[in-house]
């Protein structure tokens, strides 16, 4: 049984768990998941699909089927309820913002935000992307996140914090700084010279100054400056793990978060995310398995799902690791 003790937290008691990492626009590899999930979800062998978030974006040169898949994932959150679970990962975060997400001289936003606009379906996207949960635990002691644990977590107080964010407060927040129409038209100068319009159109697809979502750029950038967003948010959501601080203090990291996921329930010991890429489709890293199902699998072909009982408990990566699967077999 699915519980939302918090509004970024969930947990769950009971059943077959299929998760799923950084699909990033792949229409082949997604729809290879959704049915290995729905055939193993009628044969009684999965009750839960669990995407762990950055299902959009496509920056292999391949087609970007991303609106299209976050679509098919309303109609089987319609069709299975529940059942299809979905995590907020960082390329989810610029399209609750309003901001744009680049990597060197690559923008990830506009190709995503100019489809979202033309294909009305803009609303329904966007309760979903806000909506959207940052961990889930499992009696099994096993917690899955979009990318693993960041240093904040380590820091009191951070990690509940997190279990409980509220994204519309902090664009309350930046609305409130921006105030009146007036205000907003001197911060556009200030803050953007004469580039506003232009860039609102290119990376939001805003339609012009009458547009409703015209001044959302103003709000995410000031949004984003929030030392919440940028010191907290950002980093849980986009933590290079090892990577970034190295083995013996993420390792500490992992320690904190998961003693976090524990309070008030089962004790959580392993954490699985995907976010890095690995070679082979998956990785241990101490108490965390890295799972990646395509974009971040070298080669893509060794792309790997995990199915485990969220009810039996799991003391170590290598009795979990039993349940990876390839999705392209």
């Amino acid at each position: 049984m699915l519980e939302k003790h918090f509004p970024r937290l969930w947990s769950l008691d009971a059943g077959q768990v299929m998760v799923v990492t950084d699909l990033h626009g792949d229409g082949d590899a997604y729809r290879r998941c959704r049915d290995r999930f729905v055939d193993l979800q009628a044969a009684g062998r999965a009750d839960y699909l669990v995407l762990t978030g950055d299902l959009i974006h496509r920056s292999d040169g391949g087609p970007d089927e991303s609106l299209e898949m976050v679509l098919d994932v309303l109609a089987l959150q319609a069709e299975y309820g529940e059942a299809v679970i979905y995590l907020c990962g960082n390329h989810e975060l610029p399209h609750i913002y309003g901001i744009d997400l680049a990597r060197g001289d690559e923008s990830f936003t506009p190709v995503f935000e100019t489809a979202l606009t033309r294909s009305g379906r803009r609303d329904e996207v966007a309760a979903l992307f806000e909506s959207l949960p940052f961990y889930l635990r499992t009696r099994a002691g096993v917690s899955l996140a979009h990318a693993g644990a960041p240093a904040e977590a380590a820091a009191p107080g951070s990690a509940r914090r997190l279990f409980l964010w509220n994204h519309r407060e902090l664009l309350d927040w930046a609305e409130d700084i921006i105030g009146s129409q007036e205000n907003a038209a001197l911060m556009r100068r200030r803050l953007f010279d004469h580039h506003y319009d232009t860039l609102a159109r290119r990376y939001l697809g805003v339609s012009g100054p009458e547009d409703t979502r015209y001044n959302h750029l103003l709000r995410g950038v000031l949004a984003s400056q929030h030392p919440d967003f940028a010191g907290l948010l950002w980093p849980a959501l986009f933590t290079r793990c090892e990577e970034e601080y190295g083995a013996e203090d993420y390792a500490i990291f992992v320690h904190a978060l998961l003693a976090e996921l524990s309070e008030g329930y089962w004790r959580q010991e392993l954490l699985v995310s995907g976010h890095l890429t690995t070679r082979g489709g998956w990785q241990k890293v101490g108490r965390q398995l890295r799972l990646s199902s395509a974009a971040h699998a070298r080669p893509r072909h060794r792309g790997s799902y995990l199915l485990f009982d969220a009810a039996r408990p799991v003391k170590n990566i290598d009795a979990l690791a039993t349940g990876i699967q390839r999705v392209f077999d």
